[in-house]
C-alpha cells in the first residue's frame, strides 16, 4: 500500500509516529490529531457556533474527520457553508480490513482478514445525502485509504434468538477501529477533480449511454464494482448536473445524456 506522498519528510514521519502512538485509540481519533498536525495552529474539538468542529485553522476552515456515514453530517456541512467556512471532510476508505476478536473467556486474541473492501464507488453511497454540497467552492472531500483493525470483544456465552429460527445472537461486541496504515488520497474538489472518476467518453457533451454501459466503463477503472454501486454513482453525477435522464429507453434502460 502506497504512503501520503510528502514534500516534508518530517511530516511524513510524524504521521508514521503518531499511528503508533495511538494505536490502541479510536480511528477517528487517531486522524484528528494527524490532520491537525498538519496544519500550524491548528485546534481540536472547537465549539464554532451550534457545532463542535474536529478541527479549527487558523483562517476559520473546518476539517472534520468522518469514519462513519457521512450522511449524518449534512446537516453540520450545509450550517459551516452557510456561515461562508471553507470545510474539508476526511473519510477513510478501508482499502483492507483485520477483525482483532479478544476472547474474555481464554484471554486469548485472534486476528484474521475481512473480505470486505470499500473503493471509490462503493463510497457513493455515502454521498446520496451530499450532492448539494459537493460542488460547492468551499467544500472539499478528501477520501483517503486505510488500513484498519476492527476490535472485538467475545464474551463466551450463546443465546438462541427471539424468534424460531435455528439462529443464534452474536456472541461479540465492537469495541473500537484503529489506524494501521495510511495509503493515498483523492482530493474531490471542483468539476474537474469528480470528472477524473469517470471514464473520458461518458463525459463528452451530448453523449448519450445506459446505466448499463456506465457500469461496464466504471469497472473499467474500478474492476468488481456492483452493478448497485455503479448505479448509486450514476445517480449521484447526475445529481450534481454532470448527466441528465432523456426521459427515452433502451429496451428497459434509461438513457442518459452528457451536459
Amino acid at each position: 500500500m502506497k504512503k501520503f506522498s510528502t514534500t516534508k519528510k518530517t511530516t511524513e514521519n510524524r504521521e508514521k509516529s503518531m499511528i503508533n502512538t495511538y494505536n490502541e485509540t479510536k480511528l477517528h481519533k487517531t486522524l484528528k490529531e494527524i490532520y491537525a498536525m498538519k496544519h500550524d495552529g491548528a485546534r481540536t474539538e472547537v465549539t464554532c457556533g451550534k457545532y463542535i468542529a474536529d478541527i479549527l485553522l487558523k483562517d476559520g476552515g473546518i476539517i472534520e474527520i468522518q469514519t462513519g456515514t457521512l450522511a449524518s453530517l449534512a446537516p453540520k456541512i450545509a450550517y459551516f457553508l452557510a456561515e461562508k467556512r471553507k470545510i474539508r471532510v476526511v473519510h477513510p476508505l478501508a482499502v483492507e480490513k483485520y477483525i482483532e476478536t479478544f476472547d474474555e473467556t481464554t484471554g486469548k486474541t485472534r486476528r484474521k482478514k475481512s473480505p470486505k473492501k470499500i473503493t471509490v464507488p462503493s463510497a457513493f453511497r455515502e454521498l446520496t445525502k451530499l450532492h448539494p454540497f459537493l460542488l460547492d467552492r468551499n467544500f472539499t472531500l478528501e477520501l483517503v485509504e486505510t488500513v484498519i483493525t476492527e476490535e472485538r470483544t467475545d464474551y463466551g456465552s450463546i443465546e438462541k434468538s427471539d424468534n424460531s429460527r435455528r439462529k443464534f445472537r452474536k456472541t461479540w461486541n465492537k469495541t473500537g477501529k484503529r489506524l494501521d496504515e495510511i495509503g493515498k488520497s483523492t482530493e474531490l474538489h471542483g468539476k474537474a477533480s469528480w470528472k477524473k472518476l469517470v471514464p473520458a467518453e461518458l463525459l463528452i457533451k451530448g453523449a448519450e449511454f445506459t446505466s448499463t454501459d456506465f457500469h461496464n466503463k466504471i469497472t473499467i477503472l474500478y474492476p468488481k464494482t456492483k452493478r448497485q454501486e455503479s448505479s448509486i454513482m450514476l445517480w449521484v453525477y447526475t445529481k450534481m448536473g454532470f448527466f441528465e435522464r432523456t426521459g427515452e429507453k433502451k429496451g428497459n434502460a434509461f438513457v442518459y445524456r452528457a451536459l
